[in-house]
């Protein structure tokens, strides 16, 4: 028996299963690079969680390694679209907001960017494409863009391992 203080977690909503492999908090380290910037690594904590309702909730985070200053954040939520289908919906608050969509294949997860807003101070980004695998413990990321006038080329990927069952 629960008490009032005490709520049992909300079953998953049975539209998630194709999704479902990406629940958990997962952490490690990443490289970035770009044609107009210096190549980098960083530290990453992808938290990936669900409310019973028909969508999983998305927040990532990033910091430099050693020092640990905040690098990027962004919030969003994962959709079902359908048989082996996704939906992507994220903000940034560097101004650029995305709705992305694509395809569900077995544990991986791979979104193109059918719409990129910016705000008017937001550096132009075009196009935004994302990949994420799951391989038992370990999710990996990548992140392909065009933006700053350069053609679409890698940008991010990491390794993460999951810390938390979602």
């Amino acid at each position: 028996m629960t008490t009032d203080t005490e709520q049992q977690p909300p079953a998953l909503h049975e539209s998630l299963a194709s999704i479902a492999f990406l629940l958990g908090t997962w952490r490690g380290e990443g490289r970035g690079e770009y044609p107009t910037i210096e190549p980098f690594s960083y530290g990453e904590e992808l938290r990936v969680g669900h409310s019973g309702r028909p969508f999983l909730t998305y927040r990532q985070r990033t910091w430099a390694l050693g020092s640990g200053t905040p690098l990027h954040v962004e919030v969003g939520y994962v959709r079902p679209a359908g048989a082996d289908r996704a939906e992507l919906v994220v903000a940034q608050p560097s101004g650029v907001v995305e709705i992305d969509e694509g395809t569900v294949e077995g544990m991986r997860l791979t979104v193109t960017s059918t719409l990129v807003g910016v705000t008017s101070t937001a550096k132009p980004v075009a196009r935004v494409t994302r990949t994420f695998t799951r391989h038992g413990r370990q999710l990996e990321y990548t992140l392909d863009m065009a933006a700053m006038g350069s053609a679409s080329a890698r940008h991010l990927h990491a390794t993460l391992e999951l810390e938390l069952e979602g």
